[in-house]
C-alpha cells in the first residue's frame, strides 16, 4: 500500500495516500491526505479495486447498450438470483421497480446509451429535471443508482448516480410523524367508516400489520392471545396471490390487546380456521386500492376535519400547530351552546349537539372532547402501521420490542424510521435517571461537592 505518515498543519500527524486512477486510458497517480492511517488504507484498497474493475470492463459495450436495455437485463437478473435468499425477487417487487423506471427514469434515460450517463448529465437531471413530486424524484434517483450499480464492472467503471443520493432530502420523521394518530383519532375514523371496515381499521392500528399481511390472515393464525404473521398478499397485473413469507422475510408473533383479540374472535366465530379473517364486503379478497378509495378516504375526509367543522359552526377557531384542537375555549363554547339549546351540558360535542348545530356529521357516532384534534386528510392505510409503532413506543417499548412488533429486518431499520418517537421524551428519561441516582444514593456516606 502507498500510505505514509506526514506532518500536517501545526505539527499534526497525517497520512498521505498515493493512489492510482485511469485517465485517457493511462494509469496516473494522485495524492490525498487523511487524519488516520486506517482511513488512508481503506481508501487505498478501494482505489486499487476500482482500477482493477476499470481494467476488466469493455467500455465499448456502454456505447451500444441503452439504459432501457440494461433495465430489462437487470430485472431478469433479479428474477433469477435476487431476493433475500438469492432464489429470485418477488414479482410484485419487480413490478414496482419497473413502474418507477417507466414513470421517472425512462422519459430521460430510456434510449440513452450507458456511455452518456456521465457525472455532468446525471447532475443536470437530478438538479434541473422535472419530477412530479419530491418523493418520486427520490425513488427515481435511488432506483437509477441500483441499476447503475448492477452495470458497474459489467459495462461501466463507476456508478455515476450514487454520489447524488447524498443530495436527496433526509427524512426528519415529520412525514411519518404526521401519520401517527392517537387511538381516539383512530376510533373517530372507524366511526365515520362503513360498518364492515371499522373493526379492520382498529385492528390495523393495534397490530401494526402491513395491508398485505392483514389481507392474508386466516383463522388459524390466531393462537391464544397472539397473532402469527407468516404470509402476505401480492397483487401482480391485478391478479391476487398469497406468499408464505412476509416483507421482512421472517415470520413473527405479536401479542393481541383485548380489543384486537375480540375483533379476531368475532371474525373466527363465523368463519373456518382456513378462511380469511378479513374480506371484502361480499366475501371476496381484500384489495388495497378498493379499501383505500372506497372505505378509508371517505372516512378520513370526515374524521380529519371534525374539530374544524365544529368550530366553524360555533363561529371561531382554536388551533395548535397546523391543526384545529378541541381546547378549553372550544369546550366552553360547546357548554354555552348546549345550555342555550336545552341540551345536556357536558362540554362534549356528541351527535345531538352537532345535529343542533346543523352539521351533517351528526350521523356518525363519535364524540369530540377536550384534547381532541384534527389530522392530515392524506392519512393512508400504511398510516395505521405508523400509528401502531408510535402507540407501542408510547406504551414504553424499547427499540428492540418495536422492531419485533413491526417485523423490521433489524432494530436499526426501526430506529432509522421512528427515531423521532424515541427522542420525544428525553426529559422524561433524564427524570427517571435522576430518580434512580437519588434512590441509590447513600446519604450517610456520600457527600457531593458543591
Amino acid at each position: 500500500m502507498s500510505v505514509k505518515k506526514i506532518q500536517g498543519p501545526k505539527g499534526a500527524t497525517q497520512y498521505e495516500c498515493l493512489y492510482p486512477v485511469m485517465k485517457d486510458g493511462q494509469r496516473i497517480y494522485r495524492r490525498k491526505k487523511f487524519k488516520t492511517k486506517k482511513s488512508a488504507q481503506d481508501f487505498d484498497r478501494e482505489a486499487h479495486a476500482k482500477l482493477d474493475t476499470a481494467a476488466n470492463v469493455d467500455q465499448s459495450k456502454a456505447e451500444k447498450l441503452t439504459v432501457g436495455q440494461l433495465h430489462h437485463e437487470w430485472l431478469q437478473f433479479l428474477r433469477n438470483t435476487g431476493g433475500r435468499r438469492n432464489t429470485g425477487t418477488a414479482e410484485n417487487t419487480l413490478e414496482a421497480y419497473d413502474g418507477i423506471f417507466r414513470s421517472v427514469i425512462e422519459p430521460r434515460w430510456g434510449g440513452a446509451p450507458l456511455a452518456t450517463v456521465t457525472d455532468r448529465a446525471v447532475r443536470e437531471w437530478v438538479e434541473l429535471g422535472e419530477f412530479s413530486s419530491h418523493g418520486r424524484k427520490a425513488k427515481g434517483v435511488r432506483q437509477f443508482s441500483r441499476l447503475m450499480s448492477y452495470a458497474t464492472g459489467r459495462y461501466v467503471t463507476a456508478n455515476t448516480v450514487k454520489p447524488y443520493l447524498k443530495q436527496l432530502p433526509k427524512s426528519d420523521g415529520s412525514d411519518i410523524k404526521s401519520q401517527c394518530l392517537g387511538m381516539r383519532q383512530v376510533y373517530r375514523i372507524a366511526a365515520c367508516s362503513a360498518e364492515h371496515y371499522a373493526p379492520m381499521f382498529i385492528f390495523l392500528a393495534l397490530t401494526g400489520l402491513r395491508f398485505g399481511e392483514l389481507a392474508a390472515l386466516r383463522g388459524r393464525d390466531v393462537s391464544g392471545n397472539r397473532l402469527n404473521v407468516r404470509r402476505t398478499q401480492r397483487t401482480i397485473d391485478n391478479r391476487i396471490s398469497y406468499a408464505d413469507v412476509t416483507k421482512g422475510g421472517e415470520h413473527r408473533s405479536i401479542p393481541l390487546t383485548a380489543i384486537a383479540l375480540a375483533i379476531a374472535n368475532e371474525r373466527m366465530s363465523s368463519r373456518g380456521q382456513d378462511d380469511h379473517l378479513f374480506t371484502a364486503p361480499k366475501g371476496g379478497d381484500l384489495q388495497n386500492q378498493n379499501v383505500n378509495n372506497r372505505a378509508l378516504k371517505p372516512a378520513v375526509l370526515i374524521a380529519s376535519a371534525s374539530v374544524a367543522r365544529l368550530q366553524d359552526g360555533l363561529g371561531f377557531k382554536e388551533s395548535r400547530g397546523d391543526f384545529r384542537i378541541y381546547g378549553e375555549r372550544t369546550e366552553a363554547a360547546v357548554r354555552e351552546f348546549q345550555q342555550a339549546h336545552g341540551l345536556s351540558v357536558t362540554g362534549v360535542a356528541d351527535p345531538a349537539t352537532r345535529e343542533a348545530l346543523g352539521l351533517d356529521d351528526h350521523r356518525h357516532s363519535y364524540l369530540l372532547q377536550n384534547g381532541d384534534r384534527d389530522f392530515p386528510e392524506d392519512f393512508s392505510l400504511h398510516g395505521f402501521r405508523h400509528t401502531c409503532v408510535s402507540l407501542v413506543v408510547g406504551a414504553g417499548a424499547n427499540v428492540k420490542h418495536a422492531q419485533l412488533f413491526a417485523g423490521h429486518a433489524s432494530a436499526s431499520m426501526t430506529l432509522d424510521t421512528y427515531s423521532h418517537l424515541f427522542d420525544d421524551d428525553l426529559e422524561g428519561v433524564a427524570d427517571a435517571l435522576g430518580k434512580i441516582a437519588l434512590d441509590a444514593q447513600d446519604t450517610e456516606s456520600l457527600t457531593l461537592s458543591r
